[in-house]
């Protein structure tokens, strides 16, 4: 179905929670024939992927004890630091509209009208002078596709790795890092570069993408306030962002959808239990189905209804239960590489 209306959405918090559930609220909001583009920046913010481990990926004691957030989101990627000087986005549409290469087109078109010529890299990343400036991740839920991302304008590289765990490890026995570039703001390339024109020009160009459309402009509040404080609460809860602790005897390091991952395990009697990953693989479905189907995995094999509840289509159903059935071998026998 086409694009028939473009609403326009920015959030007037910093907090990362209640944007979070704003962004949620959003989409689930969303009408057919309805396309949204969410504006909003956090306060200072480490916020990792869905499959990563918080403390492989962040000095968290250092963050909170400074006044910082852990934030764990849905979507799969590796983690990364927010503040004032990020300006964050999502594109939200449904699924037979989405177009991910139409959405990189609005990006760089909307940077271009700034003087900045953008380009693609690496798996997901946009630069600009050599130097990653932005990251994306994707979610899919209920037949409406989420596509998010931060621009860096002025944010210091060091002040990045400061609470982000140093890269000189990019795999090992001890966790799974995020890959990372060499990053410098929009403002080494802009030196004026202000939040409000970006945000203007985002809009522009969003609005130019389907010409045909009627724009509209809303309000957080429109979303209902029972909705958006329901996934406030779901985001900042500890059991989401810390992650559910478990002891583990038993741990795989491999490589999972052409991404390094790490797998810990209870593994008794021959049976896993209480598996856990640390990925930052962009799949973040297939990954949590590969996890789900180790669940109560033994020699005879995994579980057969391990993708239920998520949005997988038969050949990658196919793939994950691959892998796992991979994993689950290489547990059972004692390997770890």
């Amino acid at each position: 179905m086409a694009v028939g209306k473009v609403i326009f959405m920015d959030s007037a918090s910093d907090n990362v929670f209640v944007n979070q559930g704003i962004e949620w609220a959003l989409a689930e909001s969303l009408r057919e024939g309805e396309a949204a583009l969410y504006l909003w920046s956090n306060d200072r913010t480490v916020v990792i992927g869905r499959n990563q481990d918080a403390f492989t990926e962040c000095r968290v004691d250092a963050l909170e004890s400074s006044g910082g957030l852990l934030a764990r989101r849905l979507s799969g990627g590796g983690a990364v630091w927010h503040d004032s000087g990020n300006l964050n986005f999502t594109f939200v549409l449904r699924e037979p509209d989405f177009d991910k290469e139409l959405d990189f087109a609005v990006l760089s078109d909307a940077l271009a009208k700034l003087g900045i010529h953008a380009e693609r890299s690496g798996r997901n990343d946009l630069e600009a002078g050599g130097a990653k400036f932005s990251g994306n991740a994707y979610y899919r839920r209920d037949g409406v596709m989420l596509h998010h991302g931060t621009l860096l304008l002025f944010t210091s590289p060091d002040e990045v790795e400061r609470f982000l765990t140093p890269p000189e490890v990019k795999f090992s026995g001890k966790g799974v890092k995020s890959v990372r570039s060499r990053v410098a703001p929009l403002s080494a390339v802009k030196p004026d570069i202000t939040k409000e024109e970006v945000a203007a020009a985002l809009r522009e160009s969003f609005r130019q993408a389907f010409p045909d459309a009627v724009a509209e402009v809303r309000q957080p509040l429109s979303l209902g306030a029972e909705q958006v404080m329901k996934w406030t609460a779901f985001f900042a809860s500890d059991e989401w962002r810390y992650g559910r602790k478990a002891e583990r005897n038993a741990r795989v390091t491999t490589e999972l959808f052409g991404r390094p991952a790490e797998f810990s395990a209870e593994v008794v009697s021959g049976v896993l239990s209480s598996v856990k990953v640390n990925s930052d693989s962009l799949h973040s479905d297939k990954v949590r189905a590969v996890v789900a189907a180790l669940e109560g995995a033994c020699a005879d094999g995994v579980a057969a209804d391990f993708a239920d509840g998520l949005t997988l289509d038969e050949e990658e159903r196919a793939e994950a239960k691959a892998e796992a059935e991979r994993i689950a071998k290489m547990f059972l026998e004692g390997e770890d590489v």
